[in-house]
């Protein structure tokens, strides 16, 4: 016990000395304390809540920003053109005596496009070039479909605002949610998901490269014969995993706390990231711990593999190959967190730290289900430690070409 304190000690003091740790987290944290009070020392409203302004821009636009649009009406289907300019928000239109002219003001750009109306179902669209995001035709289309529409039922003797008003009958609704909204918990899963991620992927090359610095400058030899093997890769593991949730719950807490503050300056704008539920964080908490140091522990056994700093991304690739896969599938199921996919990645020991987490909080599971997958997870990392452990211990005392994982377990089982 002497030993492993003394290693966590040590690896604590090195992560909290580090001038990279320091800044990064500190900028982290001043950016997002910084950029979360703003609303409430400006004014954000053009950014954040300028619907009323919006409306009001259609209305006040300038003669030059303005789209132009020439159109020819051979039967003067089309009365007045403010119908028109009422579809196509902030344009202009003027009204050609033949065709000619319709093509020579959109070739001479004077004109963005052209329509000649044959008749109430009919026209021809005159454009210099075409666009996939040329939507023109369909607020054209939508415009005569009306006037129609309006021109048949005024022959036939009805009301045409009876006919509007029963198209467009208000209905009013109201959800009550029985489980998880998952479109409003979307945003923050999403989010930890990638917290989780990063601090895997960073955290698990840091304690493979501080074993294989170790090994490669002959200090292991020292550090192994003064204290146990697994003293020195829980002390890693352990010190690692301190750091990184030291550096994590600043940020998050900075983040967390400030919104809350000033939360009303936001006019709730932000409530889909950060009202995050207890059970929810709990899950993220305790999946996310287990899942960080089921893998903390592969990587530190694999440090321990090579001699040279070079070679560990040879060495840990597989491992980081099915953690981003992992990943990824997880990413996927966020569409659909009850799929047969994310139920069978929320058992197994490498993909549940983040698929039950998904499930957790953005569909409906038993608790039975956490806690099998929970013991599954928790299992797996305790033996994952120990098997790490004996390969730490075997591969530290190993120099030159670096050792296969498939050969150092067969060494393991042949000892064994």
């Amino acid at each position: 016990m002497k030993g492993f304190l003394s290693v966590l000690r040590f690896e604590l003091t090195n992560y909290f000395k580090n001038k990279g740790y320091l800044i990064t987290t500190g900028i982290i944290a001043v950016v997002l304390i910084v950029g979360l009070s703003l609303p409430s020392f400006f004014d954000m409203s053009g950014l954040f809540g300028g619907n009323d302004k919006k409306a009001e821009s259609s209305e006040s636009v300038s003669d030059e920003e303005k789209k132009n649009f020439i159109i020819f009406d051979k039967e003067n289907i089309i009365k007045d053109v403010k119908g028109l300019e009422n579809v196509f928000i902030g344009s202009s239109w003027k009204v050609a005596t033949n065709e000619q002219e319709v093509k020579d003001a959109v070739n001479n750009e004077e004109a963005e496009a052209g329509f000649i109306l044959n008749s109430p179902t009919s026209y021809k669209y005159i454009v210099q070039n075409s666009s996939f995001s040329d939507g023109n035709q369909q607020m054209f289309d939508s415009y005569l479909s009306r006037l129609n529409r309006e021109s048949y039922l005024s022959n036939k003797g009805i009301d045409v605002n009876e006919i509007d008003a029963l198209y467009n009958t208000q209905i009013n609704s109201e959800v009550e949610l029985l489980g998880k909204d998952t479109v409003s918990n979307f945003a923050y899963t999403y989010g930890l998901i990638f917290v989780l991620y990063f601090m895997i992927i960073y955290y698990g090359q840091l304690i493979a490269v501080s074993v294989t610095t170790e090994k490669s400058n002959r200090a292991m030899e020292i550090l192994v014969t003064s204290t146990s093997s697994n003293a020195l890769i829980f002390g890693k593991v352990i010190a690692a995993t301190i750091a990184s949730l030291a550096q994590v719950g600043v940020i998050l807490a900075s983040a967390l706390v400030t919104y809350k503050f000033n939360s009303a300056a936001w006019g709730g704008k932000l409530d889909f990231i950060f009202n995050i539920s207890g059970e929810t964080l709990a899950t993220f908490a305790i999946f996310g711990l287990l899942g960080y140091l089921f893998y903390a522990f592969i990587f530190g056994s694999l440090g321990a593999l090579v001699s040279k700093t070079e070679d560990i991304g040879k060495s840990a690739s597989p491992v980081t190959m099915i953690f981003v896969v992992v990943f990824m599938a997880v990413m996927f199921g966020l569409n659909n967190p009850e799929s047969m996919l994310m139920n069978i990645l929320s058992y197994v020991p490498f993909s549940s730290c983040m698929a039950m987490f998904v499930r957790v909080a953005m569909g409906s599971v038993k608790t039975i289900e956490v806690v099998i997958s929970l013991v599954i997870l928790a299992v797996s990392t305790g033996f994952v430690g120990v098997l790490g452990a004996k390969i730490y211990r075997m591969g530290t005392l190993r120099y030159g070409n670096p050792v296969k994982l498939t050969n150092a377990l067969k060494s393991l089982r042949k000892d064994g």
